[in-house]
């Protein structure tokens, strides 16, 4: 349906309007469509409503014509009831319709809004405005400020635990493994001898005879027991290694790297602040305005647009509830015997809200945007990057781990004020006993 001539026509898909052309065909094959010269029933009202095509004046007839058959048949026969049938087929193809119109209408919006809100001034252009830009630079300064903290965070707690760690690990970094010296000569049958002192369950001089080898398998089972402890406590060390190593990099991949990112993003805003003060161009300038003039021209032009054909297609979907309302009214009287005429009544006098139904009907208006100041830049020569007022003016007061960076720019003062050096952040690793290789 064309709302106007400069918009956009849209049509229905042909499933959809193969649908609706049908119709009447088959209204015909079921005997509904009147031909005598008498006055038409509402039978053949109803049909002829049918036929008048895809718009909302069909929709207001086939509203008239119900109306007018209610009225003739008190009880709807079963020729009124395949009407009933094919109107309600007819309505969902009319309701598609409609979603299809809106959802297509608030696309075209959403581009035509798109487009407006991508025009913006080029920031990094010698020609932007210095106070733009020392705004991008305080927002980006403040988002590394929040992200920085986070990351402390993030390696303080791993520090934390790193103590921890380190108790679970010096159980185990201070015991040697255990190395069961071979006695000498080696035991042989009947007897055990020990070419120095040992200690188990009981106490062995350097040369004993036995009659078996008893406290040999008790020497060698208290070595087992110590190597025992000494195993379990280096896997527990090692599973500590791992926490911490597993700690540092959710750190370094959560906080770090996003971190290091935004702190280079907001050096370069920086950089573009101090090289939009070493020069003078106006021609970006002008190149913004006529881009946000003339796209914001465009996307009124497509609101209003837009606005008619909601006035439009919200009309005709009051009628499609109407209608269904109708239709409803009929099948109940059939179902449960409703009084018919109290409910067509009802649906007559109510007033339909097409957005409560369908929220993609009420379109969503995007407000324009403002256009941003644009005035060429600040050539104010005591405000020359990298000097004493210009640091004063521009980093005074940075969010906390931030800090400016020497000046970028190719007219960068001498002699200016150095960049503090930021705190150092906590290790990124934690320094467990190396026994061995972890």
């Amino acid at each position: 349906v064309a709302e106007k001539e400069d918009v956009c026509l849209v049509y229905p898909s042909v499933p959809t309007a193969m649908k609706l052309l049908t119709v009447p065909v088959t209204l015909f094959a079921l005997g509904l469509v009147g031909t005598s010269a008498r006055k038409p029933s509402g039978q053949q009202q109803l049909s002829a409503a049918l036929g008048a095509g895809f718009e909302a004046t069909g929709i207001a007839q086939i509203e008239t014509s119900l109306i007018n058959l209610a009225r003739e048949k008190s009880t709807p026969d079963s020729s009124t009831l395949e009407s009933i049938a094919i109107i309600q087929q007819y309505i969902n193809a009319m309701k598609a319709d409609v979603l299809e119109r809106a959802s297509d209408t608030q696309a075209g919006l959403n581009q035509s809004w798109h487009n407006l809100v991508n025009c913006r001034l080029n920031l990094t252009d010698a020609s932007s405005n210095l106070s733009i830009l020392n705004a991008t630079h305080r927002d980006c300064s403040d988002a590394e400020s929040t992200m920085g903290s986070q990351y402390l965070n993030c390696l303080n707690t791993c520090e934390t635990e790193c103590s921890s760690s380190q108790a679970v690990c010096d159980q185990y970094c201070t015991v040697n493994i255990p190395d069961m010296p071979s006695p000498s000569p080696s035991p042989g049958p009947g007897t055990c001898h020990f070419a120095d002192t040992v200690k188990g369950d009981d106490e062995v001089g350097t040369y004993k005879e036995w009659d078996s080898n008893l406290i040999y398998e008790r020497w060698a089972h208290y070595f087992n027991g110590l190597y025992s402890d000494w195993t379990a406590k280096r896997n527990s060390c090692r599973n500590q290694v791992t926490t911490m190593q597993n700690c540092y990099q959710h750190c370094a991949s959560t906080h770090g790297t996003f971190y290091a990112t935004k702190k280079q993003e907001c050096t370069d805003h920086q950089y573009d602040l101090e090289a939009a003060a070493c020069h003078e161009n106006s021609a970006v300038c002008q190149a913004y305005q006529g881009c946000f003039g003339s796209l914001t021209e465009t996307y009124q032009a497509d609101v209003d647009s837009a606005r008619a054909s909601q006035a439009s297609w919200y009309s005709e979907y009051r009628g499609i509830q109407r209608v269904v309302c109708l239709l409803g009214a009929f099948n109940a009287s059939v179902v449960s015997g409703a009084d018919l005429t109290a409910a067509l009544n009802t649906c007559q006098s109510t007033v339909f809200d097409p957005c409560a139904e369908e929220r993609s009907l009420c379109l969503d208006i995007y407000p324009s945007p403002q256009m941003e100041s644009c005035n060429g830049t600040y050539s104010n020569n005591t405000l020359r990057p990298g000097s004493s007022a210009w640091i004063e003016a521009f980093y005074t007061g940075m969010p906390n781990m931030t800090t400016w960076e020497a000046c970028g720019a190719s007219c960068c003062a001498s002699g200016g004020p150095e960049p503090p050096t930021p705190s150092p952040l906590p290790s990124t690793n934690c320094s467990l006993c190396t026994n061995e290789s972890f």
